[in-house]
Order: structure tokens, then sequence, then C-alpha cells
């Protein structure tokens, strides 16, 4: 007898899946070649085009870029101290002008009573002695005449060349005038006092006889 096949059993039997032991199932074929690693130490393809820095290239970078601040911190220090060197030898400078300019302004009267007695002494010169007594006398002023004006011009005290010179009011002080013919501008004609200058600074005019043009 046929044995009838149950419909269930036999939907079971189509509907039941082939499977492999387990561990055992094949591997899927892959239809794409698998790609290649790059060689060690080139850059891969994700990386082509693009810059690759190594450590040793940060590192000299680093130090290209501080040596440069430093030079240029340098450059400014320097600069600093050269201004301050000029600034302290520039004051240095106007502090000895200022001295000089004092002592200068400090001797100025002291001088001017020096030039009194340089102004006897020279009186005292004129005089001529008639007794071998007043002889020694004179003789004695006028070494002291001599050392006065070794001092004064020591001091660059010197005196001004006045007479039969154009006259000139910044050291000239003409004290009269007199009109002549045969001059073509006012000229000093004779000297009653010397004049001196200080360090090319007028100390004191001189004081003078002036002759001016005579109109017609």
């Amino acid at each position: 007898m046929n044995k009838k096949v149950d419909i269930h059993q036999e939907e079971e039997f189509t509907d039941h899946k082939f499977t492999h032991p387990e561990g055992t199932e094949p591997e899927e074929k892959h239809l794409t070649r698998k790609a290649k690693k790059p060689a060690e130490g080139l850059p891969d393809s994700k990386s082509r085009g693009k810059e690759v820095h190594h450590p040793q290239e940060r590192q000299i970078s680093d130090l290209k870029k501080n040596l440069k601040k430093m030079r240029k911190e340098r450059d400014q220090l320097r600069d600093q101290y050269l201004r301050g060197l000029a600034e302290i030898d520039n004051q240095q400078k106007r502090m000895q002008k200022e001295k000089e300019e004092y002592r200068r302004f400090i001797l100025r009267d002291f001088l001017l009573e020096l030039l009194e007695v340089y102004d006897n002494l020279e009186r005292a010169l004129q005089i001529r002695p008639q007794s071998k007594e007043g002889m020694t006398l004179l003789s004695g002023v006028q070494m002291t005449y001599n050392q006065l004006v070794s001092i004064l011009k020591k001091y660059q005290v010197v005196e001004i060349d006045a007479l039969n010179k154009p006259f000139d009011p910044n050291f000239h002080q003409a004290l009269t005038k007199v009109e002549k013919k045969d001059i073509e501008e006012d000229t000093v004609i004779e000297v009653f006092q010397k004049g001196f200058t200080y360090h090319g600074r007028l100390l004191r005019p001189a004081l003078a006889r002036v002759a001016v043009p005579k109109e017609d």
C-alpha cells in the first residue's frame, strides 16, 4: 500500500532551509581585489597632495620662529641702549655748557672790576719819573701790568682793536662826534677807554671819539 504523505509534512520539508554545520560556512567570493597596503614610509593615497609634517620639521620651524623673535628683541634692546647712551652724553654736554656759562657769568663782574685796576696801571705807566726811585717804582708797575695782561689773556679777555677802525655800535660807544670831509663812514679817531671781549662776547665797550662824514 502506498503510504499517504501528510501535506503538512511536505510543506515542512519544502520550507526547510539547508544549513551547514557550525563554523563550516563557506566564504563568500569577492569580486573586487583587496587594496594593497602602501609601502612603509610612503604616504598613502589619502595623504597624497597634502604636506606631511614630521616632528623634527616642526621643531626646526619653532626654533626658527623663536630665533627670529629673539633677534628682534635683541635689536630693540640695543636700540634702547644706544638711545640711552646718547641721552646721557647730551645731558652731560648740557650740564657742562651750563656750568661754563655760570662760571663766565660769575667771573664777569670780577673781570670788570679787574679792568679798573688795569686802567689805573696803564695810566701810571704814562708817567715819566725823574728820579731813580721813581724809575724803580715804574719798573715794578710795569711788571704788575704785564702779569695782569697775561692773566686776562688766559681767561680769554681780549682788547678790542678800535682806533682808526669803522665805528661798530656792538663794540664801540661814541662819547663825542666830529665831522670830517676826508672819510666815507663813521670812524673811531680816539679811544678814551679800551674795550674788551670775554670769550668772544662784549665785556666792556670801547669809549671813543668818532668822526662822521661831513655833509656838503
